[in-house]
This record gives C-alpha cells, structure tokens and sequence, in this order.
C-alpha cells in the first residue's frame, strides 16, 4: 500500500471529513504499513494522525492492528492510545494492549539496564584514572575496545557464512514471488530483499569497526580530505535510494590547514557523520525536504575542530543521550539504515588521531557535531 506523505495527507483528509472509500481491509493494511514505516525509523506526522483515527474505527480487526503498533510511536500518542484502547469493547483489541504495555516496559528496562551497565564503565574508567593517571586509563580503555573489536569480529564471521546462504535461498523465494499476481506476497519479498540489504550493510559497517587503524600518516590538506568526505557521503545516501540534491552542503575549510592523518579512516569518519546529516532531511518514504548542512573547519590552538550543523530533525534529548555515548551498535532509531556503527567508527577513528567527537542536538531543530583533530606537527 502507498505510503507516501501525500497518500497519507489525502486518506487523512478523507477520514477527517467523514468519508472513506477504504475498505475495512485496507484501512487494517494501512495501519500495517505505517507500522512497517515507523519500525524501520520514519516518524510522519500524517501517518501519526492516521493511527489516531484509525484507533477509533469502527472494526475491531483495524483497531487491533492499532493496538499492535504501540510499542513503536512516541511516548506522547502510546499514552494517550493506551488510555483509550485499553477499555476497548473487544477483548482481542485490549489483549493487544495489554501485550504492548508488557513489551514496553521490557524495553525500557531493557535500555535502563544497558545504560547502568555503560555508567559502571565509565565510573571505573574514571576511578582509574584518578588512581593512576590518564594514561593507564586510556591504555585500559583501549584494552576494552580491543576486546570488543575481537568479538565483534568473529560475530562478523559467522554472520556473514549465515548471510550467504539467507541470500541465495531468499533471491530463489523472492523470484518465486515476484512472478506472482498477489499484491501483497510481492510487497512481503521486497521487504525481504530490503532487510537483507540492510543486514549486509549492517555486517559490513561490523568489519569496519573491527579493522585496526593504520599507525603511518601522511600530511593532507583537510579541504580536499573534506570535499572527499562530502562525495562519498552523498554516495552511501544514493546507495540506499536516497536523492540528496534537496540538501545544499556548504563548507568552509581554509586550504592552507593541514594535518597528519590515515586518509582513508579520516575520510570514512567524516562521511560518516555527514551520512547522517544527509538522511536527518528524509520526510517519509525515500524523499528529502530541503536543508542545509554547514562544514567549518575552526582553529583553537595546536587542533583544528570540524565542525559539522544541520537544521534537519535533530533527536530527543533521550536519543541524543544514547548517541554521544558511541556504543556500538546502538542504532539511531530516526534513521531508516542505521547499523549503530557509523558514529562509533568515526569516534575511533578520531580518538586513533589524538582527536574527539561530540555531538549535540535539538528535536525539530538540528544536529551539530564536532570532531577534533590535532594540527601537523611542524
């Protein structure tokens, strides 16, 4: 079914108005959709507004598929759609909802713990460095992140034996499929051969990570490191059927700095990071509204600082959180093909320099993110 943002706004419209020519069927299937939409990290205020008046539909089966989605909307409406489904006149619609509260609050111990857990580790870093100085915790803390890049690794090796035969038997079932006249046993194998698509950008952003960065470094002047970094970027977007031309990238990097890095991890960060700038400007579906993305090299000191600002969605302060403490694999849930690894791999990449990043964001305002590198030395 479309899901696009204008489909969207007209169903909307129609629905408000008191009229539909929707099938209850297709109204199920619409939820179903969005649900599809939002899970894969897409928040629509149109498809939002379909799910509250889809809550309130006269059959019971569409209010179930309402029902079944809650674990994925924002705080906001799972509140108020709890509220009003869980005294719902159907027994089935209130189970739902009963499961999706359940499930809710798995996740969100789920997250409390994993944060408690990143919190211990942070205090015992800074318990060793108050004890032993800053170099022992930076050799510690690089102790740990060997360790995870070997167990990342050897995950990575499996994975990828199980995804060779998953693509071989999916192809032959989606072929199968595609030559069908069924609408919706078609649009189950695209889904499929997107999940795999993901599953191997996934695995592959997973290898990256577990790399080690090169100790040789060669001076570089960081507006042609930059203006490389945009390409690739605008790239990777195209790669996942994105069209950047919405998104004008402007960039302010004087040509007499220099620094010494390895070229290909600096560029790989930077694209990183702009990667998610570009996709901050996805509305609904594989369209980009227009924005704008400023890349300023500032100088302070014995470093230079790239400083990267979108005005694109930004985050919640709880997504934000997450983020800036570059765990691997915590994906950014605003973010349709986010593996969780981009930022973790810039960061590394960064630290490997001498350098940093940070990154600070605002919803509905935008994004900034700030990596640090140090200057060559003369």
């Amino acid at each position: 079914m479309d899901v696009s943002e204008s489909a969207l706004q007209r169903i909307l419209s129609q629905l408000r108005g008191g009229e539909s020519s929707l099938p209850w069927s297709q109204r199920r299937e619409l939820v179903q959709a969005i649900g599809e939409s939002l899970n894969a990290g897409h928040t629509s205020e149109s498809g939002l507004g379909l799910i509250r008046e889809l809550a309130a539909d006269a059959k019971w089966e569409v209010r179930r598929a309402v029902a079944d989605l809650l674990p994925l909307l924002p705080d906001h409406d799972f509140d108020g759609l709890v509220a009003q489904l869980s005294t719902d006149s159907n027994a089935y619609v209130r189970r739902s909802v009963e499961r999706a509260v359940k499930l809710r609050r798995v996740n969100q111990r789920a997250a409390a713990r994993a944060k408690r857990s990143l919190d211990q580790v942070s205090e015992h870093f800074q318990s060793i460095e108050s004890r032993h100085g800053k170099a022992a915790a930076n050799k510690a803390m690089r102790m740990c992140e060997r360790y995870s890049e070997l167990l990342v690794g050897s995950m990575v090796h499996d994975l990828r034996s199980i995804l060779t035969h998953l693509k071989l038997n999916c192809h032959s079932l989606i072929t199968e499929v595609s030559g069908q006249s069924d609408a919706r046993a078609k649009r189950l194998g695209g889904r499929v051969r997107s999940d795999l698509e993901f599953l191997e950008l996934a695995i592959e952003d997973m290898r990256a990570f577990t790399q080690p960065v090169p100790t040789e470094r060669q001076a570089e002047r960081l507006a042609v490191v930059v203006a490389e970094a945009v390409e690739l970027a605008r790239d990777n977007v195209r790669k996942v059927g994105f069209d950047p031309k919405p998104v004008v990238v402007q960039v302010q990097v004087a040509e007499s700095i220099v620094v010494e890095i390895a070229r290909h991890q600096i560029v790989m960060a930077l694209a990183n990071v702009l990667k998610n700038a570009l996709e901050a400007f996805v509305v609904s579906g594989d369209a980009f509204r227009e924005g704008k993305i400023d890349i300023e090299a500032v100088l302070s000191g014995k470093q230079v600082s790239i400083v990267v600002v979108d005005n694109g969605q930004g985050m919640s302060d709880e997504e934000a959180d997450t983020l800036r403490l570059l765990t691997p694999g915590r994906r950014n849930k605003t973010k349709k093909h986010s593996s969780g690894y981009g930022l973790p791999i810039a960061a590394r990449n960064l630290a490997a320099h001498g350098g940093s990043l940070t990154l600070e964001s605002r919803e509905n305002e935008g994004t900034a993110v700030t990596m640090a590198l140090p200057l060559r030395s003369r």
